[in-house]
């Protein structure tokens, strides 16, 4: 026995060295690699450092930037996202008439009044910035003739029938905006611009027409028709709501403008020249924008 345990000893005094070298090899291959992969807390932290804003992870260095400063916004002012420059409008409302357009000018009744009616709008054009764009507009605006004028009209052209009657007055034109933001998703905005504006008016009586299915029944006929060409101005105020939220370029808006028509005065000598004369109009529009 004892020549065994002596024969075991010598055996491990002579197999140190060579555990030692091992041991030291492991060692330097974990040193060299910098992470102990088996071990399940450096798994956590290289996890952690990928989400926290490690190069390489999740929210790093390399990952691509959010849009817009950090949000995914469609307020204009990026160019990484044409489209929010895009601005489209769209709106209806009620038209009041100003001043002499009320009651006629001096050349009654060669000069129609008018009383309320309604207007349509549509335009397009480029958003600058969040605060500012340019619109290219149409608006279409009609309001009818008062009863009084149109039953005075008729009994001094000697008709036995009350007439019928309203103004048009269509443009195209240019329009800067300028918003105002007063909280994320309220404000304001202020408008102006001018462009190409004709005036159309017409005098309509009932006719008699039939046929198989209806019988007979009255149309609207014109009788009487003045139209001009001519240039004109409008300013406005308004206020709109990020509806769709503070992050859209959507807005619901409400908005009053005057609107100054130089609509040319009455010659003396073309009898289908009434209805002439300046025009200032109201409309108060209601619609949406982006």
């Amino acid at each position: 026995m004892r020549r065994i345990a002596m024969t075991v000893t010598a055996v491990a005094f002579a197999a140190m060295p060579f555990m030692a070298s091992a041991q030291s090899n492991a060692t330097a291959t974990t040193d060299d690699s910098g992470h102990a992969y088996s071990s399940s807390s450096d798994w956590k932290a290289i996890l952690n450092s990928d989400v926290d804003g490690g190069e390489g992870g999740v929210g790093g260095s390399n990952a691509p930037a959010p849009q817009y400063g950090g949000g995914y916004h469609r307020y204009p002012g990026s160019s990484n996202d044409r489209w929010s420059h895009i601005a489209i409008e769209a709106g209806a409302g009620f038209t009041a008439p100003l001043g002499n357009t009320t009651h006629g000018g001096p050349d009654y009744p060669l000069s129609i009044g008018e009383t309320y009616g309604y207007n349509i709008r549509a335009g397009g054009g480029w958003n600058f910035t969040k605060h500012f764009a340019t619109l290219i507009e149409y608006n279409f605006n009609r309001d009818k003739i008062p009863g009084s004028t149109l039953t005075e009209l008729a009994v001094g052209s000697g008709l036995d029938q009350p007439l019928g009657g309203n103004v048009n007055i269509w443009s195209f034109t240019i329009q800067p905006v300028w918003y105002q933001p007063l909280t994320k998703t309220f404000g304001g905005y202020v408008t102006g611009g001018g462009g190409f504006y004709r005036k159309v008016t017409n005098l309509t009586e009932q006719v008699a027409e039939c046929d198989y299915f209806y019988g007979c029944y009255g149309v609207p006929a014109t009788v009487a028709h003045s139209s001009s060409n001519q240039g004109g101005l409008n300013f406005g105020v308004g206020a709109y709501w990020k509806a769709f939220g503070p992050d859209s370029n959507g807005k619901l808006f409400a908005e009053v403008r005057y609107t100054w028509v130089n609509s040319p005065t009455y010659n003396g000598v073309d009898a289908n020249n009434f209805n002439s004369g300046t025009s200032s109009l109201l409309p108060v529009t209601f619609g949406v924008r982006f």
